[in-house]
This record gives structure tokens, C-alpha cells and sequence, in this order.
């Protein structure tokens, strides 16, 4: 693939990923009686762009896959595996580049994955695990609203090696 069509398929991914955001962000989520009705049109929509999803997020930078791992936290449905598998994918790969995941992508991410699907926990393990050495390493870096996600997500998670909550605890 040459890379202006690949420049052109990084800028339909976040196309599509801002646009989502910005409609997800901006839903009324006040239904009343008819909030059973809601989520359905919220899957469906969901359904329609499910494959897009899945394309787009390995061509995300980290900013892009935040916002995606947002988009499907707002968005608060319990279908849709297959895109969380995806975000995660990519997120491993971005915690292999040195610099690319920041404290705030780490914390927006871990919120998204610990918040999501009606407040079930999406992601494995693995995820938790690979993404300690960048919080320990950044620790300073982090806002404690940030950190504050972050200790939330590994504790309801229950994952992390003795030395990682060592460092939270100090």
C-alpha cells in the first residue's frame, strides 16, 4: 500500500471516530420510559458501523484509539466484543512505541475499558498487565484524576503484580 492511500485510510478512521465522538458526547441520555427503546437504536447504530470500527482502529494513533475506546464507553452497550478485542489490539501496539501513550490516554483508556458495557469490565487481563511498566514509569506525570481512574480500573479489575500497588501506595 503506497502511502498516500494509507494517509487517506488514517484520515477516514479518525473521520470516523471524531464524528462518532461528536454524536455520542451530544445523544440525550434522559429517556424516561423509553430508554429500553434508546439503547436498541444504540445498537443497531452500533451494528451498522461495527465493521468500521473493527478497520479503523489499527490504523488509530493513540489519540484516535482513546477516543474510540471513549466513543464505545459512551455508548454503554453490552454487544459489540469484537471492537473492544480491537481497541485493545492496538493499544498493545502502542504501548510498544516508546512515548506514544501518554497518562492521559493510559487513564481515558483503562476508565473506558473499566467503565464500559453497563459497568462491566471489558479487556483481559493481559491489557492491565502490559500497561504497567508505562504508568510506573510516567507516574509522576499523572493528575490525580487520572491516577484516580487508573487505581479504580486495577482494583475492581484485581490485577497488578505487588510492586505496582507498592507504588500506588507510596
Amino acid at each position: 500500500m503506497n502511502t498516500k492511500q494509507e494517509g487517506k485510510e488514517k484520515e477516514w478512521a479518525n473521520n470516523m471516530v471524531n464524528l462518532m465522538f461528536s454524536f455520542v458526547s451530544n445523544k440525550p441520555n434522559k429517556f424516561g420510559i423509553y430508554v429500553r427503546y434508546a439503547k436498541e437504536e444504540v445498537d443497531e447504530l452500533l451494528a451498522h458501523y461495527e465493521q468500521d470500527f473493527c478497520d479503523a482502529a489499527p490504523l488509530l494513533d493513540a489519540e484516535g484509539i482513546t477516543r474510540l475506546a471513549q466513543v464505545m464507553y459512551l455508548f454503554k452497550s453490552k454487544e459489540f466484543e469484537n471492537i473492544w478485542w480491537r481497541i485493545e489490539n492496538r493499544v498493545h501496539d502502542l504501548a510498544e512505541v516508546k512515548g506514544a501513550l501518554d497518562p492521559y490516554n493510559i487513564s481515558t483508556i483503562l476508565r473506558s475499558f473499566s467503565r464500559s458495557q453497563e459497568n462491566q469490565m471489558s479487556g483481559s487481563d493481559k491489557l492491565f498487565f502490559h500497561l504497567e511498566p508505562l504508568i510506573l514509569a510516567q507516574l509522576d506525570q499523572f493528575s490525580i484524576r487520572d491516577l484516580s481512574h487508573v487505581l479504580y480500573a486495577y482494583s475492581i479489575r484485581e490485577v497488578g503484580n505487588p510492586e505496582f500497588y507498592k507504588a500506588m501506595d507510596s
